[in-house]
């Protein structure tokens, strides 16, 4: 009788969980450290920015063994494009939450690729940028990482809801013309709401 109790409410959890549009958050283990950013509304960034670590650090099989974080994108086919490091606070806050995440110093550009600058291993460079809030409970922005020529970003919606900072998908729009795939951009939206300081 208990294990179908069990198994009715495991049914339950997953239903409801399937209704949910928001992304899991990838807490940390009981204990663990808690940087407080998915609870804070001034900084939406900084909780796409831990999502996405989260998301990429719980993978059992991870392309990149070496991973750094940055407070804005590098543009790849730019020479001179460096990225722009995290406040030391930030930076500090979100390796104690993710012991597998390094400083951005140990990951240098080479070309098109990012590197270890003490094994030259394959490194990625994770950032949140095109970030803007409609509102300040409101807030879309790519969030993801760079390595080796190749990104894994994705375009995310926040919410603040009870307390906390949702994540969901947002599409893109896409149109189709004489044969070509063209972006949209999305709608315009406020100023962007600042959640570190600007790296220059």
């Amino acid at each position: 009788m208990t294990h179908l109790r069990s198994l009715v409410a495991l049914v339950m959890l997953t239903a409801l969980s399937a209704c949910s549009a928001y992304l899991p958050r990838y807490a940390p283990a009981q204990g663990a450290f808690e940087t407080g950013y998915y609870e804070n509304i001034q900084t939406p960034r900084l909780a796409l920015l831990e999502y996405r670590l989260g998301k990429y650090l719980a993978q059992r099989d991870r392309p990149y063994a070496v991973v750094c974080a940055a407070a804005e994108k590098m543009v790849p086919h730019i020479a001179t494009s460096r990225p722009h490091p995290l406040d030391s606070e930030v930076e500090s806050k979100l390796i104690e939450r993710f012991p597998g995440l390094s400083p951005l110093s140990r990951c240098e550009r080479e070309g098109l690729d990012i590197v270890a600058s003490d094994t030259r291993q394959t490194a990625a460079i994770f950032d949140v940028h095109d970030f803007v809030c409609d509102r300040p409970t409101e807030c879309l922005g790519y969030a993801g990482y760079y390595a080796n020529g190749r990104h894994g970003w994705s375009y995310y919606r926040m919410t603040f809801v009870d307390g906390q900072w949702r994540i969901e998908p947002e599409e893109l729009d896409i149109i189709l013309t004489a044969g070509t795939q063209e972006s949209v951009p999305p709608k315009q939206y406020g100023a962007p709401l600042l959640d570190t300081p600007a790296p220059y």
